[in-house]
């Protein structure tokens, strides 16, 4: 490639021949000379250098007040940036490859090239200088940077072997008080890790012999002058040939010893962590806020579900809930992206693999998760626990409805017992008792005031006590009379005069009920109209028993004085039918309010 600048050349040359045939060379070659200049002795030559700029200059080592060496020596010293190539015979070859040792560019040996030659060795030596001057000004500002790093520059010229460390920069990574450093690449494997040298070198050489690998990386341990070891990454760009064969490397070293440390930690923490999590006893699954898939899960949460983990993966939270929860699992998501200290324990039922249902006691925490908000769920199957407790209850229940279905049978037994003797023996004194006065007054023949009024009472205390009997005795209820039971309590508050009863009963069917549930419905009608007779005031009273959809509903409803259930406990009435409905796992509820009557509902499924 030709120099696109004219350039300026000093021909130092004692020799009249060498000088006319240099000046020919050049004007056959496609060097652009703008000035040559020629010098016989040195002295000449380092005035000139002081006149003039000069781009390159062309020696002859023995000159008429110089020679050999120390001709190179002195001229060195005084010029500056310009290269310098040899012009040397046969006889000094020797001392002109020391020159070059000592920085000159190149050398010719005199009668031994031609114009292509010459201007070759121009560009090459031109172009050297300026990369030479080029990277010492690099070096200069790489140990400038190096002393306001931590970071070691290097610069490893692979034809040579040599390779160019800061030494501050080394003493900061490896702890040392060097004063220089061994510029081999030996001085640096030496102190590899024994464990990673094998390794390191191998990479080294995988990269170099890459012809399109340009970047150079490379990590392992490096023994600092304690004896302990750093670890380091060198990172660094290769020069190649044209042929692609490196020439040279230029990079940098980076303790990276805290960073590996704290990596281990993590690394550590994370095994443990993972350990933890795989053989928590308790199922823990972690899912996504946003569209509720399921992240991860632990062992046990495989062997709960039967789920692979690849299963559970591919599916979300929702899929594992039954229907009924859904809403409250969004709910729940929706609360926990309002609060990043949310949690919340809770009783879930789940579907496993197999359809089967779990009750599971379900802690859920939100945490964030490689950048996400999710919520790590940790379950325990509580199934046999709900399922034991659910049969203890049932059992419970069925004790104690066998318990007060024993009462309420002793109690109607009682009452039997109680309403047969009134009728058949009291009932039968007292008619006898009214029998007799009413001989006693047929004897007296003046009509006597005290003994009409004694008849009087006699008779009333007669249909007192027969009314008395019959509601103690109950009715057979056989099929066919549970309405016409209904109808004589009806008939009895309607006595009064003042209380109005619409009744509804055409859509109760008796013949699917059983016995004992009539009679327990006959007894809380009974219960409740004695309830409404003694304190609710009212003057109307809806009442309807039914069979809706599956269930038996019995609905008593009057337009009283009603009541605040907060304030007032219930009665014994009302305790009577909600034990007598318990019987019959009947549902017994309450609707009232100060001024707007009451209504009572006992629903039996």
């Amino acid at each position: 490639m030709l120099l696109d600048t004219a350039i300026n050349i000093l021909m130092i040359e004692d020799n009249t021949g060498d000088q006319f045939l240099l000046s020919e060379l050049l004007k056959a070659s496609d060097i652009n000379v703008k000035n040559l200049f020629s010098a016989v002795r040195l002295d000449n030559a380092l005035d000139r250098l002081k006149e003039e700029p000069i781009d390159i200059i062309l020696l002859d080592l023995s000159l008429p007040d110089s020679s050999g060496i120390q001709t190179f020596h002195t001229l060195i010293n005084h010029a500056g940036k310009s290269p310098v190539v040899i012009l040397s015979g046969l006889t000094d070859t020797r001392i002109a490859l020391d020159a070059i040792t000592l920085g000159a560019q190149d050398y010719l040996i005199k009668g031994d090239f031609d114009e292509k030659l010459l201007a070759k060795t121009i560009r090459y030596s031109i172009e050297r200088k300026k990369n030479t001057e080029a990277l010492q000004e690099s070096i200069e500002r790489y140990n400038l940077v190096s002393k306001a790093t931590n970071d070691m520059v290097w610069d490893w010229n692979i034809i040579t072997g040599d390779v160019y460390r800061n030494v501050e920069s080394w003493n900061k990574i490896f702890e040392g008080s060097l004063k220089e450093l061994d510029p081999t690449v030996q001085f640096f494997v030496e102190r590899i890790h024994p464990d990673d040298v094998v390794q390191t070198l191998k990479k080294v050489d995988t990269i170099l012999t890459n012809p399109h690998q340009f970047i150079f990386e490379v990590e392992c341990r490096v023994r600092k002058e304690n004896g302990k070891y750093a670890y380091i990454t060198d990172l660094g760009y290769i020069i190649r040939d044209e042929e692609g064969k490196p020439t040279r490397v230029i990079g940098a070293t980076q303790n990276i010893t805290a960073r590996k440390e704290a990596e281990a930690i993590v690394k550590s923490s994370e095994e443990r962590y993972r350990y933890l999590f795989n053989n928590n006893p308790a199922c823990i699954l972690i899912w996504n806020l946003d569209d509720f898939s399921i992240l991860e899960v632990n062992d046990s949460s495989i062997e709960q579900y039967n789920y692979t983990k690849e299963e559970f993966l591919k599916k979300t939270v929702l899929e594992i809930q039954v229907p009924e929860e859904l809403q409250e699992i969004k709910e729940l998501a929706q609360k926990a992206k309002a609060d990043v200290f949310f949690k919340v324990t809770a009783i879930g039922k789940h579907i496993n693999k197999a359809g089967e249902y779990m009750f599971m006691d379900i802690t859920s925490h939100r945490i964030e998760y490689k950048g996400h908000a999710v919520i790590l769920a940790l379950a325990n199957n509580v199934t046999e626990k709900i399922l034991l407790e659910e049969k203890l209850e049932n059992e419970h229940i069925k004790k104690q409805q066998e318990i007060t279905e024993a009462v309420i049978t002793a109690q109607e037994k009682e009452r039997q017992g109680i309403g047969a003797e009134l009728h058949d023996n009291v009932n039968q004194i007292l008619a006898s008792s009214r029998l007799y006065l009413g001989l006693a007054k047929r004897d007296i023949p003046q009509p006597n005031q005290f003994l009409d009024e004694t008849e009087i009472l006699i008779t009333s205390a007669i249909a007192e006590i027969r009314s008395l009997s019959h509601s103690l005795i109950p009715p057979s209820l056989d099929d066919s009379e549970m309405a016409e039971a209904l109808d004589n309590i009806i008939a009895t508050l309607t006595k009064t005069g003042s209380i109005k009863v619409i009744a509804d009963l055409k859509r109760f069917n008796e013949n699917s009920t059983s016995d004992k549930l009539k009679l327990g419905i006959y007894r809380m009608v009974q219960e409740q109209f004695n309830n409404i007779l003694k304190y609710s005031k009212a003057s109307i009273v809806h009442i309807s028993l039914a069979h809706e959809g599956g269930k038996i509903l019995l609905k008593i409803k009057d337009n009283g004085i009603g009541f605040d259930k907060l304030k007032k406990t219930p009665g014994v009435g009302l305790l009577n039918i909600k034990t007598r409905a318990s019987l019959f796992n009947g549902l017994v509820n309450v609707i009232t309010s100060p001024g707007n009557g009451c209504e009572l509902v006992v629903s039996f499924n």
